[in-house]
């Protein structure tokens, strides 16, 4: 029998948080407009944070919000200087490779409207969508990520929902009268 000590478990516990969430954090991270660089390295810094804090962050019901909100916290701290320096770079092309047969084309357009679409959100319902439905978060770990209510987390969720099924109601309509 391995007797592990308590630093090992925690390391154990900390490893699988991050590989269960890790690439939900930089989705969230990319889809708020992080390029991938920064969404990388404020990902591992929230989870090497949230590891420094474990005692803590174990006995959370949802330690995921917990580092969702460093990351959020992080990034917006670190966004407006990463832009300043990298205002003349262009943002890492690669994206997930289409399956055989899919309409390339077609994949990248729907991909652009709607992220035109999320940019015409507020930022609170923008965050609280992208949260529940690109992360896959509970209401609880979205509340605690943005630090409000659930309640503000269903209102905001739903709102932004909302706002965005019009939004790309109103851009089909426009594609339908341009003929395309």
């Amino acid at each position: 029998m391995v007797v592990m000590s308590l630093e090992e478990e925690y390391d154990d516990q900390a490893t699988a948080l991050y590989r269960k969430f890790a690439g939900r954090v930089q989705g969230f991270l990319i889809s708020m407009g992080c390029d991938r660089g920064l969404a990388e390295e404020i990902t591992d810094d929230a989870f090497l944070a949230a590891r420094h804090r474990w005692a803590h962050v174990r006995i959370l019901d949802e330690p995921e919000g917990y580092v969702f909100k460093i990351a959020r916290n992080e990034r917006s701290k670190r966004q407006k200087a990463h832009d300043c320096r990298a205002k003349d770079l262009h943002p890492d092309p690669h994206e997930a490779q289409p399956a055989a047969g899919d309409d390339v084309a077609q994949i990248v357009a729907d991909r652009a409207v709607v992220r035109q679409a999320l940019r015409q959100l507020p930022a609170s319902q923008r965050e609280a969508v992208i949260l529940r439905d690109a992360a896959g978060l509970s209401e609880a770990a979205t509340a605690q990520a943005m630090g409000v209510s659930i309640g503000s987390v269903k209102r905001y969720t739903s709102e932004g929902r909302h706002k965005l099924r019009l939004l790309l109601a109103e851009f089909r309509r426009q594609q339908e009268g341009n003929g395309r």
